[in-house]
């Protein structure tokens, strides 16, 4: 068996104390993003809350699972915006910035992920003539550091990275 499998826990995230009560070096999550898909029928799901009780149980969520990461660690969290029903941005990004800092953390690094852009395109006419909303083609990584900064060259090993012709030479197949 391979060292550090990983164990999946399934429940209620506002219930991780009881879950998985301990000591974490890594917090991640891409969590809803509010009703933009809806997951389930269950009134507890996330995509399911009015928008105010979202934010209060989100809070909730994230400062229970951030007490339990180790001092000098990171968390990552996956989000994008969404728009109300008035077709206004809600600041979900900057939310998600605001409640992590009220839990102690700070933003430490912010990774643009750009997705697919599939049917986006055909999509696009259809919401910006109308309306000039503009489409999302990507998320934001957000990464939150607990800890003295000063500390992450002690804590972590370096990474090795590969210089950009490496990425190119043709590899073996496995």
């Amino acid at each position: 068996t391979p060292k550090n499998m990983p164990l999946w826990v399934c429940g209620d995230s506002k219930d991780i104390k009881t879950l998985a009560d301990g000591e974490y070096d890594f917090v991640f999550s891409c969590p809803p993003y509010h009703d933009l898909e809806v997951y389930t029928d269950d009134s507890r799901d996330l995509s399911n809350m009015d928008y105010d009780t979202f934010l209060v149980t989100y809070e909730h969520i994230i400062k229970e699972a951030t007490s339990m990461l180790k001092n000098n660690r990171f968390a990552c969290f996956v989000v994008g915006d969404v728009r109300d029903k008035k077709g206004f941005y809600k600041n979900f990004v900057s939310r998600t910035t605001d409640i992590f800092e009220k839990a102690g953390l700070r933003l430490y690094n912010e990774i643009i992920l750009i997705t697919s852009l599939g049917t986006l395109p055909i999509v696009a006419a259809k919401t910006f003539n109308p309306g000039r909303k503009v489409c999302k083609a990507h998320q934001n990584v957000l990464v939150f550091y607990k800890g003295d900064i000063k500390q992450i060259k002690e804590t972590f090993r370096e990474v090795c990275v590969l210089e950009m012709d490496e990425y190119n030479e043709p590899r073996p197949m496995e």
